[in-house]
């Protein structure tokens, strides 16, 4: 537990063991209320809950950075004043500011583990979990531009039932995953020209990424063999 709590023993050698539980953690609770509690206020309140508390689990990956921990744990803080609003008062307006700071908090943690696991130049067990973890992080921002265009045209995706964000979360994070990984099943269409572009968008990062992630770490890989080797 000390080792959790202390700050120096997070480091960039070890940060994104962290970061990939608290994002494995999102997407395992999110499935498990969508299977028991789907469509109940208490699931509702419990997505809200399980992304705060995976974006908490998730700054201590960032506390290697002190202007990233900064910003996340500012972003947290105020993920939980929006969420406590939100739930105690009823102020469902105030839900599309919880959206935007899930976004922000998203993309900041994506371009942190980009610097580090694309422009390391070696190869470690922390820069490959890094890898899975930006990969998941893709996902994840794509599922809230989904949420996010969806509160603005509830008619964009066919197959969606119509309901609160909360309701949709884990079906867009189907959805994104399956779209990130150019599968495509089909039971989730996209209507809206918005709402295509977001698509293949998607699917074209998702194979370029596919790419980028598999030639750097192989480049990487071999410049340290040789290194070794000289």
């Amino acid at each position: 537990m000390h080792a959790l709590l202390s700050r120096k023993n997070v480091t960039e050698k070890d940060n994104f063991s962290y970061l990939l539980f608290s994002l494995f953690f999102l997407l395992l609770s999110s499935a498990l209320v969508d299977q028991f509690l789907a469509h109940s206020l208490i699931g509702q309140s419990l997505v809200i809950a399980l992304t705060v508390i995976s974006m908490s689990i998730g700054v201590w990956s960032l506390r290697s950075s002190r202007y990233a921990f900064n910003t996340a744990l500012g972003l947290v803080v105020a993920t939980i004043v929006i969420s406590a609003i939100v739930i105690l008062l009823d102020k469902a307006e105030l839900e599309f500011i919880h959206l935007l700071l899930m976004l922000y908090f998203f993309i900041i943690t994506l371009r942190l583990a980009s610097q580090q696991v694309l422009f390391a130049g070696k190869v470690t067990r922390n820069s490959i979990v890094g890898s899975i973890c930006i990969f998941l992080l893709l996902g994840l921002i794509w599922v809230m531009l989904y949420i996010l265009l969806t509160e603005f045209t509830p008619n964009a995706f066919a197959g969606l039932e119509a309901g609160s964000w909360q309701q949709n979360f884990p079906d867009f994070i189907y959805f994104s995953f399956v779209t990130l990984t150019t599968l495509g099943f089909g039971d989730l269409l996209p209507i809206s020209p918005l709402a295509r572009f977001l698509v293949y968008i998607e699917a074209i990062v998702g194979v370029f990424y596919m790419a980028i992630v598999v030639s750097s770490l192989v480049s990487a890989g071999l410049a340290n063999a040789q290194e070794k080797n000289s």
